[in-house]
């Protein structure tokens, strides 16, 4: 997941409908205005993308979770999971950030909780090296450094067995 991450990243993805690649990162989400609403805000979408181009198949929306995983609050619900529990605090029992990992950002864009989200490419001392999309706010993906001791809420380390399951009409879940 982290080559794919940092190959779209490194193209300067903008995150306007006339960019190919923008319109790749869209093309998961049904709604008829997705540019407006992913607009400036698709750092989750990015994660989503690459997860989805590197085989790991997730739905939209979690069964009985009412936000999509295009928002860093749907990932941070996901990872909590009882079947999941990919949810992991840096130093914790252990736990270093590694390529592939997710980084969920804490206030880092905003004064709101888990603002934005990143797949880290390096761990390297107290620095990160991420791929993201929305960069900043500014609407473009790119590789960025990041302070590993600033603004982190946590990361998400999916393990290689994760398998989405579902009981009943699995195209649903990416209508709703």
């Amino acid at each position: 997941m982290a080559e794919i991450a940092e190959t779209l990243a490194v193209q300067r993805v903008m995150g306007i409908p006339e960019d190919e690649g923008y319109r790749e990162i869209c093309k998961y989400w049904p709604d008829s205005d997705i540019y407006k609403v992913l607009e400036s805000n698709w750092c989750a979408a990015f994660v989503y993308h690459c997860c989805m181009q590197a085989g790991i198949i997730l739905p939209i929306r979690y069964p009985n979770h009412s936000y999509r995983l295009a928002g860093v609050g749907a990932w941070l619900d996901w990872a909590q999971l009882p079947e999941t529990n990919f949810l992991y605090q840096d130093g914790y029992q252990g736990f270093k950030p590694k390529r592939g990992d997710i980084v969920i950002f804490e206030k880092l864009l905003s004064d709101n909780s888990h603002d934005h989200i990143g797949i880290v490419l390096a761990c390297e001392g107290n620095r990160l090296l991420v791929a993201e999309g929305n960069k900043d706010n500014k609407n473009f993906s790119s590789v960025v450094y990041r302070n590993r001791e600033h603004c982190i809420y946590g990361y998400i380390r999916i393990d290689n067995s994760y398998q989405f399951h579902f009981e009943g009409d699995i195209y649903q879940l990416f209508l709703n």
